[in-house]
């Protein structure tokens, strides 16, 4: 039974999977056109590679978070697996999930589960890095024609092993404290089997992109750093799921403060079991004044608007769906849930994935088109001249030729000057690059790893881990004053060529930081939290917990790092892009105005054979315009769901009418030009110059007043000059 809730979540996760095969096929289009075109570098054709990935694989992140015995794994079961009519995953009284889940579906592997025992934890290895070790994961083939075989399986997830707690110890499970207090080293103590554990499923949902993470209460969640530094913050949203009958208690606002309040998207609160309201002594109304009671308190202990805290029973959700009980399943309340996740999560991906993609690639698509619309111009106006000469003397056709030379040795001459200057660039790129030496970054851990094995006291254990986190930090602040000295450098080049050869103003990217940054801000905050926990102050096995820390602390920063660096080296790559493109099209078009108006002199060519080859090429590039056009289309195709709130600082894209309208005011303005006599003519025509003067390049086009607003592209604002009256 597939109830309306239902359908519509996963209508929405389908509509996602296609935009995002659309948007993949755009990207693989602009890629192939570069290629063609011979404007594609082995740098770039990599960047464009891995943009497909993230595309093809980029999951939506749901994870699910509460203290133990909050019917995690029973609303799991209730969204995804009713269909089987078991509970697949255990969430029995006193047997439920014991290690952290991630489920997904992978198309191009049998669906299975995969164990990761808890024994490596006595290892430094992190999750991450073990996921690429198959030697060390059990693996359960399922077969999803066999219910029972799929229960029998999942409920592995709940087992546990008895082991002294020595080993416990050792593995980081259990603490000893000063005072002596905890279990002695040879007493036997309980605790989970397994360490992690993946589910591939063929769920539509999960087939779609969408991934789950269940994970156990407070305790196991602390004893997992990578869970705290990365798994949580990197997830798209948070289900944090509270009981109706309790409410907020002490221990779930520990792990709201703790894991969930600090920089995460998208943060919803479920109250579950509302079916321990229910009271045949009490009326419907009565039922629902206290739910909403509850709801209501919870938002005020919570911080969340009262649109994200939902009701529910994923008990009797469940159930309802197992019996097909459309009732039953409409009284649980988890339809509620289910539309907003379609309505308000699944878009905070498409709006992060497209924002990614338009960012980088759709830079490049509208330095393209601006170099295609340049070119156009250029060809127009040669078309001019060409027309001009027809019948005119051969003295003219000189003059004219000897004309265009001088600006044809005029614009080598400051393409030298653009050598030294660019050669400044390097050597600010360069310093700036020295900055994220990975050597560097080896220094700073080793320094952190000294003062933390030289140390035994807990003040001496946290300064090394602080004194990390403020190093990486103090780097991304150099890079980044580093980065506003080559803006400033690189806009001044821009003036120059803008004054001296009518280049269009160029607005080119800026260094942005946010996401590093906000990753960063995440473990100063785990940091300063890990070293204030009293649990990591008055323990005497320092070795464990600490090292443990300081290992994935490790880890997150050299991510963190690498991909900072990664951003400024494509940064780098792109500053002075839509200069480039513009130098090399004026250069190549300069020489074959003069090699037309040498044929022409030498009567090696007619002018009808020269105006005709311009023509071709007119008409080449107007198709080259409709072209990229279509491509940027495509990419600022943020999907049906647009329109609804999504992420705040998710900017808005350009209309598909006034991208269309940019496309035809520009044909319309070039083929106006082709009929007009040449550039000194046109500058005297002010209607003409009001249709055809570019005022900014990639991605910036500027709007008159009169002209309807159009919103941000690609993170910066492009306008049109137009005419109102055709703009209407």
């Amino acid at each position: 039974m597939a109830d309306l809730a239902t359908s519509q979540f996963e209508a929405e996760a389908e509509r996602y999977n296609a935009w995002r095969t659309d948007l993949a096929q755009a990207v693989h289009e602009y890629h192939d056109w570069l290629e063609r075109t011979n404007q594609l570098d082995v740098q770039q054709s990599i960047r464009f590679y891995d943009l497909l990935e993230t595309l093809n694989k980029g999951r939506l992140l749901l994870a699910f978070l509460a203290e133990f015995s909050r019917g995690k794994s029973e609303l799991i079961n209730a969204l995804f697996f009713s269909n089987f009519k078991e509970r697949l995953l255990p969430s029995d009284v006193g047997r439920t999930t014991m290690c952290p889940t991630e489920i997904f579906h992978d198309t191009a592997e049998e669906p299975y589960l995969k164990l990761l025992s808890v024994e490596t934890r006595y290892r430094d290895e992190s999750i991450s890095q073990l996921k690429n070790m198959p030697v060390e994961w059990s693996k359960i083939r399922l077969d999803i024609n066999d219910p029972k075989q799929m229960k029998q399986a999942l409920s592995a997830l709940a087992d546990t092993k008895r082991v002294y707690a020595l080993d416990a110890r050792m593995m980081g499970l259990i603490p000893m404290f000063d005072d002596g207090t905890g279990p002695k080293e040879d007493d036997v103590v309980e605790v989970p089997a397994w360490r992690y554990a993946v589910i591939n499923y063929p769920h539509p949902l999960l087939t779609n992109g969408l991934s789950v993470l269940d994970t156990p209460g407070l305790n196991a969640i602390g004893l997992e750093p990578e869970l705290t530094l990365s798994t949580i913050p990197n997830a798209h949203a948070v289900l944090f799921l509270l009981g109706i009958d309790t409410g907020v208690t002490k221990s779930d606002l520990e792990i709201w403060d703790r894991y969930v309040r600090p920089g995460l998207p998208a943060k919803i609160a479920v109250l579950n079991k509302i079916d321990l309201m229910w009271d045949d002594l009490k009326t419907e109304p009565e039922i629902m004044a206290g739910m909403q009671r509850m709801m209501d308190t919870a938002s005020a202990q919570l911080g969340l608007p009262p649109e994200k805290v939902f009701a529910l029973s994923a008990k009797e959700a469940l159930i309802g769906r197992i019996k097909e009980d459309r009732e039953q399943v409409e009284r649980s309340g988890i339809g509620r849930l289910e539309s907003y996740l379609a309505s308000e999560i699944i878009p905070i991906k498409r709006q992060l994935l497209a924002k990614a993609v338009t960012s980088e690639i759709g830079m490049m698509m509208t330095a393209s088109q601006k170099s295609l619309i340049g070119k156009h111009e250029q060809l127009t106006a040669q078309l001019s001249e060409l027309s001009d000469l027809q019948g005119k003397s051969r003295d003219l056709v000189t003059k004219l030729w000897e004309r265009v030379n001088k600006e044809r040795e005029a614009y080598n001459a400051a393409l030298s000057e653009y050598k030294v200057q660019r050669a400044a660039f390097n050597l600010k790129k360069n310093a700036v690059l020295d900055a994220f030496n990975p050597i560097q970054l080896d220094a700073l851990c080793n320094k952190s790893l000294q003062a933390i094995n030289d140390s035994w006291t807990t003040p001496g254990l946290t300064r090394g881990m602080r004194e990390l986190i403020r190093l990486v930090s103090d780097d991304f602040d150099h890079v980044k004053l580093a980065g506003e000295d080559i803006s400033r450098l690189m806009e001044g080049v821009y003036s120059t060529f803008k004054v001296r050869f009518g280049f269009a103003a160029m607005e080119f990217p800026r260094l942005d930081f946010e996401g590093p940054h906000a990753k960063l801000a995440v473990l100063i905050h785990e940091t300063e939290q890990f070293c204030k926990n009293p649990v990591n102050v008055v323990m005497t096995e320092k070795r464990f917990m600490v090292r443990k820390f300081w290992r994935q602390l490790i880890d997150e920063s050299r991510s963190i790092f690498n991909r900072a660096r990664a951003n400024t080296e494509r940064w780098l790559t792109a500053v002075p892009l839509p200069l480039e493109t513009q130098i090399r099209d004026h250069k190549a078009q300069l020489e074959a105005r003069v090699a037309s108006l040498q044929k022409i002199n030498d009567r090696s060519s007619s002018i009808n054979e020269e105006v005709a080859k311009v023509q071709a090429q007119l008409a080449d590039a107007q198709h080259q315009i409709t072209l990229i056009a279509g491509l940027i289309r495509k990419v600022q195709d943020v999907g049906p769901s647009a329109e609804t709130r999504a992420v705040a600082d998710a900017q808005p894209v350009l209309p598909r009418p006034q991208m269309e309208y940019l496309a035809t005011v520009r044909i319309a303005a070039t083929a106006k030009a082709s009929a007009k006599a040449s550039a000194s003519r046109a500058d005297d025509d002010p209607a003409f110059l009001k249709t055809t003067r570019i005022e900014s390049i990639a991605p910036a086009v500027d709007v008159t007043p009169l002209a309807p607003a159009i919103a941000n592209v690609f993170d910066k604002t492009v306008q049109i000059d137009c005419d109102p009256a055709r703009s209407s």
